[in-house]
């Protein structure tokens, strides 16, 4: 029997196992819908995970038969001789998964999994325990655990781990860390089942079958030690803030820097009066219940995004939604520090508040940016209310 021969019995049987495509099943959406990219937004936007680290020779990849001995200084892994100082690999499970099905042909895929191989990483099929490295992304060591990132600055894993001295030396020698990530590495425990009784066989199998599916992705990720240098978390203040009218965005600075950096966008070094803050050239904020998207209003869909942010809600929220809408335009600043502002964020007085909000603005650029006059992917109700 030929390969395409094969390819096509493959298929059919597929399709027998596959609903009809006119059916749609419970829960599903249809792609390119509000609903579809409000799910999305909720599936890539979760990136705490669960996480666990190990070395090589962990039975989950063959035990004494894991051929990979080391990782070399460019990444590349080595194979020969026996295993003295086993790599150090980190397993990142997420808890939502996104299935896409292409109802014509009937093939399911994750958006996580085929959206980390797309930047760079591998798929991981049975059989096959290829290490190779990624470039641009890297693996940081943060106060409880580690944190991926993409090589423009994204987060794509968090994790609260508690890291070993032997992991941590084994890491800092060989300078890559093994990174594995997909919705089913025998991270988690199982509804029904509790730690003890999840064996250490049950996450092999469970390993494997997710490999068997195509659910598992790997590469060699640099490894960093330290905590980025800049922030990549935002902030939205009330209006009002800073004795000025407008809603307040604070913007990490890598979301600017890989187009070209925030004077790209006529943002200037944050002034002491909004009086002498510019508006924006060639960006527009998109502000709904749930999000906060900047975008290059001139670009096509798909190619204009430049930040955005998924709202917790709330009527903290809710008056931030309002105010936003009634001025028409927000203030936008954008720096590499951490913004002191949330409820993980302690003061003894106001007084050293303000004296860490304002050093934080003094080094941050400004800009006001006007609001898009139809939401791109609101609701229906949503674009009415702003026809």
């Amino acid at each position: 029997m030929g390969k395409a021969e094969r390819n096509r019995r493959r298929r059919q049987q597929q399709g027998v196992r596959s609903q009809a495509w006119t059916d749609i099943p419970l829960g599903a959406v249809r792609g390119g819908t509000p609903a579809a990219r409000a799910m999305a937004a909720d599936v890539l936007d979760d990136v705490q995970m669960p996480c666990r680290v190990t070395f090589f020779d962990d039975p989950m990849f063959g035990g004494p038969k894991a051929t990979v001995t080391s990782i070399q200084p460019d990444g590349s892994v080595s194979t020969d001789g026996k295993i003295i100082n086993p790599p150090p690999v980190v397993l990142f499970e997420p808890t939502l998964t996104m299935m896409i099905q292409d109802r014509r042909t009937g093939t399911i895929h994750e958006a996580r999994t085929e959206g980390i191989i797309s930047n760079g990483f591998h798929r991981i099929p049975r059989g096959i325990l290829a290490n190779m490295p990624v470039e641009g992304w890297g693996l940081y060591r943060t106060a409880t655990g580690l944190m991926l990132r993409d090589p423009l600055g994204g987060v794509w894993a968090r994790g609260e781990v508690e890291l070993e001295p032997a992991w941590l030396s084994e890491a800092t020698s060989q300078g890559w860390v093994t990174v594995f990530f997909g919705p089913r590495l025998g991270v988690r425990v199982p509804p029904g089942r509790s730690a003890s009784s999840y064996s250490v066989s049950d996450r092999i199998s469970e390993f494997r079958e997710g490999r068997s599916l195509g659910l598992c992705a790997a590469a060699n990720v640099r490894w960093h030690p330290a905590s980025p240098a800049e922030t990549m978390d935002w902030a939205l203040l009330p209006a009002g803030i800073f004795g000025q009218p407008l809603p307040l965005a604070y913007v990490p600075q890598f979301n600017f820097t890989r187009l070209g950096g925030p004077e790209a966008f006529g943002f200037v070094p944050a002034p002491d009066h909004i009086a002498d803050v510019p508006i924006a050239i060639g960006l527009a904020a998109d502000v709904t219940r749930t999000d906060v998207d900047l975008f290059q209003p001139h670009l096509d869909e798909g190619l204009d995004f430049v930040a955005g942010y998924r709202a917790i809600g709330g009527q903290m929220y809710d008056a931030w939604h309002a105010a936003a809408h009634t001025s028409g335009q927000i203030l936008v600043i954008t720096g590499h520090q951490d913004f002191p502002a949330g409820p993980e964020h302690r003061y003894d007085n106001l007084r050293d508040l303000m004296e860490r909000l304002f050093q934080v603005v003094k080094d941050s650029y400004a800009a006001i940016v006007p609001l898009s006059k139809t939401p791109r992917y609101a609701s229906p109700s949503e674009q009415n209310a702003h026809a």
